[in-house]
């Protein structure tokens, strides 16, 4: 028996080899056949057959499978995806270099070596480098999120980009772009692979724990007017998150942390492509009770000198969440986002700006006090390549429910008496303590939009022309406001004629053209775009945004000059309610232009790449609040300087961001000299990462 079993090894040992040198055999002819796919033109077949077995290739075959895979993206005039495949590629080989590639894709690589990757398509719609982007961008990659140590995309928005400063809100999460901003985050436009996330009532996103960062590959942001594009809201700058692809993640990911003042968070990644399938969903969720920090009488300024604690930084009774899928089909891409965000507000409202009892009052909706939303977001797209020709069309859904649960005050003051009549009744019932109120609304809009595109090349010129169409319907489907005392008791909800925010309906549509043309080191960028609203009163809003930019390209820097004009329409929130502010319903559209010049240098020293921006911002019809009015009064002109340094040396990779704001003359804005308030006029933020190799000695292998 002992010799059977002997003999059986000895075959067996005889036969690996064999197995090992065929399958290796096997591999070797797929990336031989990959190889001369790509030579003839069949891209998608070579795509495929590597793709199939890409998990199967080790060591050098990995690296030739990565150059082929990017080889063919790229003649397919998919940079993105080309630029993934070269990361990959000088993941396993940081020194790549070879004198047979075309010299577009020896440019990429070069280029990724130097740190400038980096292919974005929110500044003009198209696939294209930062350096000839038509206005200055940041682009925040995966990396620098993972080494960023930020929690939310507002700390994260703050430590890398330039001219984007904390604001301070009661209720919400909120910055400024170049000192023009709001009580919320409106100013701003919020995107997810191009989907607006900003509501539709409101003008407001939530940078906040609404938005997970894992599932983030990177965030483009223009800074700069961009309605030329995008329309309202692009007033001041525009983010543009970009998802992971299934094939990015390749596999599960999960994570849980925990922390001071009760924060606790979670979440999950997973991603697969098979074929010409892929898939990628994530799922996260945050909690946290906040920090409590005890105010005493002496320390309130408001009616009220009631002590208490106040809560910093909550986000609880109802967790944080954002889930969401992202499925692609050949040229078929499904979104859907489902999100929600409930932030505790540390005071009452201003009228007493005290604290209050928060473990006291009343759930509504399972929602403690605080300004919550809960979006769902959906969106089809379709996207095809015909030669020269571009087509993409989609088709999006989005839901919102918004609630403002806020404290008044825990006690009333003497001298202010109150009093609210119940529901039902017509006698007054005096109050004293827990008194709130609750304000609840659902909108919802759907939108088409197609656009067209046509690149062109002839001698020495070569460029593309996009066009586009789009349309909008927006209802504010129902609204409930309700005032209440003793903490949790409801005592009178009014109805849809009396104080309230009106249900009623808008349309809105838009057409613009965009153009890019280059002769030699030159291009040129310009765009227009027309808006058309009919608001719920029948009024007419018509608006134009142009765009014109110059750019100079060169090895080693490159310069451009731009004009942009952007505008924002009132939001539907200020137009039409009767709530603690009325008298909104003439409000005008805002406006600001735009002039900024950028110059950029790579590689004068090796490994520095420095940028500078200067910019004239002329703000116009800004709203203004005075008390309980609405108004367009505010004006504001300013100029400043930003500055961006980035350098890597080996291991070492650090990052730095200056800004220098100055006011010139403003009218009802709040300001002081030459600054304006909450905006410091020199801000300045850096990073620095190192990476360490360690020696494997199970494996001989280098980690970092």
């Amino acid at each position: 028996m002992k010799k059977i079993l002997h003999t059986f090894l000895y075959i067996i040992a005889l036969l690996f080899p064999l197995t090992l040198a065929a399958q290796e055999n096997d591999l070797g002819q797929i990336l031989k056949q990959a190889e001369q796919n790509y030579q003839i033109g069949r891209f998608d077949q070579a795509i495929q057959e590597l793709q199939q077995n890409i998990n199967s290739f080790q060591g050098t075959e990995k690296q030739r499978a990565y150059r082929i895979l990017s080889l063919c993206y790229l003649s397919q005039d998919k940079v993105a995806e080309s630029e993934d495949y070269a990361k990959k590629l000088l993941t396993l080989n940081q020194t790549y270099s070879s004198m047979q590639d075309p010299i577009r894709f020896e440019e990429m690589i070069n280029r990724l070596k130097s740190g400038r990757s980096s292919t974005i398509t929110t500044a003009s719609s198209q696939e294209e480098n930062i350096e000839e982007a038509p206005v200055p961008v940041t682009l925040i990659t995966e990396e620098m999120i993972h080494y960023s140590g930020a929690r939310n995309l507002k700390e994260l928005l703050i430590a890398y980009v330039p001219g984007m400063t904390d604001i301070e809100s009661n209720e919400e999460m909120n910055f400024a772009m170049r000192g023009i901003y709001s009580s919320g985050q409106e100013k701003v436009l919020v995107m997810l692979n191009g989907h607006r996330l900003n509501s539709y009532s409101t003008n407001v996103a939530r940078p906040d724990y609404a938005i997970s960062l894992d599932k983030i590959k990177q965030i483009e942001v223009l800074r700069g007017p961009a309605s030329s594009l995008y329309g309202g809201v692009a007033l001041t700058a525009v983010v543009n998150i970009i998802t992971k692809s299934g094939v990015d993640v390749d596999g599960l990911q999960v994570k849980g942390a925990v922390g001071n003042y009760g924060q606790a968070s979670g979440s999950a990644l997973f991603g697969k492509r098979i074929i010409d399938t892929d898939v990628l969903i994530w799922a996260s969720i945050y909690n946290a009770k906040g920090e409590k920090v005890y105010l005493g009488a002496e320390d309130l300024k408001g009616m009220s000198n009631t002590p208490g604690n106040l809560i910093i930084g909550g986000f609880n009774k109802r967790p944080s969440f954002d889930a969401g899928v992202v499925l692609g089909w050949k040229d078929l891409r499904f979104i859907h986002n489902s999100a929600s965000s409930k932030s505790v507000a540390p005071y009452t409202m201003s009228y007493f700006f005290s604290p209050y009892s928060y473990e006291d009052y009343m759930t509504f909706n399972d929602n403690a006090p605080g300004f919550g939303i809960t979006a769902h977001h959906s969106e089809v797209q379709y996207s095809k390549q015909l030669g020269n020709f571009s087509l993409s069309a989609s088709l999006s859904n989005d839901m919102e429910n918004q609630l403002r649960y806020q404290i008044a005050t825990d006690k009333l003051p003497p001298f202010f008496p109150g009093e609210l009549i119940p529901t039902g009744s017509d006698q007054p019932v005096s109050v004293s303590e827990g008194v709130f109120q609750i304000h609840n609304w659902n909108e919802q809009d759907m939108s088409v939009h197609l656009q067209l595109g046509y690149k062109y090349a002839f001698g020495q010129h070569r460029g593309q022309l996009i066009a586009g169409v789009e349309s909008h319907r927006f209802e504010l489907k129902d609204s409930y406001y309700s005032e209440g005392a003793n903490y949790n008791q409801i005592i009178v909800t009014y109805d849809t004629e009396a104080k309230n925010l009106f249900p009623g309906k808008e349309k809105a549509s838009d057409v613009f053209v965009q153009l890019k043309h280059q002769w030699k080191q030159f291009i040129l960028n310009a765009g227009i775009r027309y808006d058309h609203k009919t608001r719920f009163d029948d009024a007419k809003i018509e608006e134009w945004s142009p765009r014109l930019a110059l750019i100079y390209v060169r090895p080693k820097w490159n310069a451009k000059l731009s004009y942009s004009k952007s505008f924002v329409d009132a939001p539907y929130f200020y137009r039409n309610n009767l709530l603690d502010t009325t008298f909104g319903g003439d409000l005008l559209s805002e406006y600001l232009h735009s002039l900024q010049f950028t110059l950029t240098g790579n590689q004068f020293v090796e490994g520095l790449m420095l940028e500078l921006t200067t910019f004239y911002n002329n703000a116009t019809n800004l709203v203004h609040r005075d008390g309980l009015f609405y108004y367009n009064s505010g004006d504001m002109k300013s100029a400043g300087l930003e500055l961006i340094a980035q350098y890597r040396h080996k291991r070492l990779t650090a990052v730095a961001n200056m800004t220098w704001q100055n006011l010139i003359e403003s009218t009802d804005y709040k300001t002081s000299g030459n600054t304006i308030y909450n905006i410091p006029k020199l801000t300045a933020m850096w990073t620095k990462r190192q990476l360490c190799l360690q020696q494997d000695f199970r494996t001989g292998r280098k980690n970092t």
